[in-house]
């Protein structure tokens, strides 16, 4: 079964939720209510690394809800993202690693990470009575995509190394307010072309000394992390066309690079256009400088970036535009119209000493009733229940579930499982800069494919 076949099921899911606008969904049952003995490792402690980020955020707050459940002590680590990375594979690769729980994002974070045994596999623990009801955790609930994302060695197939906590797919944000100051009607903005113009009409000169005070745009350009975003941008430019799940568009059944096909050459193009419409700097813009740059109100649009960003912009105490803000899933290209997903989840190192405490609070932190909670504040629930519950749906800012179940109908996977991915997105980055600065995109793409065929040769990859 390809994993296309899993985003179906998900995507008809979500949809008819909703889609149903008097569902009534049962609320679920608490922790309290699971038929396992939650003390049974009282007395311990555990650490969880986490990055900053909304879940984080959302859940933290509730952990001594946890402490009281369990008599577990959860000590809790925060990282940047960009620190994130080097923290949580030093610890995973370590004999004593510093963590018992870590974040796990989908594709190539998690494929080293299984490719090295650093994690544990869950399937034990989902199957182990002692450790979890699974009449009331529900695996099942989540949406098939978010799971995929952590089944090793293969998408489709394997066992669970990560249970899902956070689901994002890729949305354009706008400015309603400064869309309908300008007379541009979003619904008329049906293709990439349309959206771009509009952008260009609204770098804004606001200020008497002639500087720009609101940009057209706002985008990520910086380090690894933009690998899924861009992603987006692809595929939306990929169209319709097959490729294998565990490459994404970019090498084909020879590992052969593919950077120079027209489709990608124009979807790294529009990348760097939006970049020179964006404020300076933009080339070390990971997502926190975009979203501040956003949620500030000195860009117009933020595009091709992660769902759960809304709660962000919808807080008054981290956004100066709320009400203001509009979600789109990407417009439509000549080839189709497309977009990707990320999923963050929840992973155990596989030299921990505190696995059992560890799996508890996982399985507490992802149950219904906990997702329920930290969902009204992230938007970006993996499970199909709270996506069917009328609380969920009262939280949501307007239009955001409709650009969601629109988004998540065409979204298609982006993991690519080699090896050599860092090295390979990290020379992605730089035809980004260079078409950005100036450099036509061909001529980038060209020297990208080069070294990219390069890359994969020393890996013995290329056939």
């Amino acid at each position: 079964m390809k994993m296309r076949r899993f985003l179906s099921v998900a995507t008809v899911a979500l949809t008819l939720s909703l889609l149903v606008a008097n569902g009534v969904a049962a609320a679920p049952l608490p922790p309290s209510k699971a038929k396992i003995n939650w003390r049974q490792f009282e007395g311990q402690s555990i650490t969880v690394l986490m990055v900053a980020h909304p879940w984080q955020k959302a859940v933290e707050p509730l952990i001594p809800q946890f402490e009281k459940l369990t008599g577990i002590k959860v000590n809790v680590v925060v990282q940047a993202e960009d620190l994130f990375w080097d923290r949580s594979q030093l610890g995973m690769s370590s004999p004593n690693p510093p963590f018992d729980v870590t974040y796990l994002a989908m594709g190539i974070n998690g494929l080293t990470a299984y490719k090295n045994g650093w994690l544990e596999p869950l399937d034990e623990y989902l199957n182990n009575p002692k450790l979890t009801d699974k009449n009331w955790f529900e695996f099942d609930d989540f949406f098939p995509a978010d799971v995929a994302g952590f089944r090793m060695p293969k998408p489709d197939q394997g066992k669970v190394y990560g249970i899902p906590m956070a689901g994002e797919v890729y949305l354009n944000f706008y400015r309603k307010d400064l869309f309908k100051q300008h007379g541009i009607d979003v619904r008329k903005l049906k293709t990439m072309d349309d959206w771009l113009k509009a952008v260009k009409s609204l770098n804004l000169d606001t200020n008497k000394d002639g500087k720009t005070d609101i940009y057209g745009a706002t985008i990520r350009g910086a380090n690894a992390g933009i690998i899924d975003e861009l992603n987006a941008m692809v595929a939306d430019y990929w169209g319709d066309a097959p490729y294998q799940t565990d490459r994404f568009v970019y090498f084909d059944e020879n590992w052969r690079p593919r950077f120079t096909d027209p489709r990608i050459v124009a979807a790294f193009a529009t990348w760097g256009e939006l970049m020179k419409n964006s404020a300076p700097g933009v080339t070390s813009f990971d997502w926190y400088e975009c979203t501040t740059q956003f949620a500030q109100g000195r860009a117009a649009t933020y595009w091709a970036d992660a769902s759960l960003f809304a709660s962000i912009f919808e807080d008054p105490k981290q956004s100066a535009v709320v009400g203001k803000v509009g979600y789109a899933p990407l417009p439509a290209t000549k080839n189709g119209h497309n977009t990707a997903l990320f999923t963050w989840g929840l992973a155990i190192p596989a030299r921990s000493k505190h696995k059992g405490p560890a799996w508890l609070f996982i399985q507490w932190a992802t149950s219904q009733a906990i997702d329920l909670e930290v969902s009204q504040k992230t938007f970006a629930s993996p499970r199909k229940s709270t996506w069917d519950n009328p609380t969920f749906k009262k939280a949501l800012p307007e239009g955001l579930g409709e650009a969601v179940a629109a988004s998540l109908a065409v979204a298609r996977p982006s993991i690519m499982y080699v090896d050599a991915a860092d090295k390979v997105i990290l020379r992605m980055l730089d035809a980004l800069h260079a078409i950005a600065l100036g450099t036509p995109a061909e001529k980038a793409m060209q020297k990208l494919q080069d070294e990219a065929t390069q890359i994969v040769k020393e890996a013995g990859l290329y056939k």
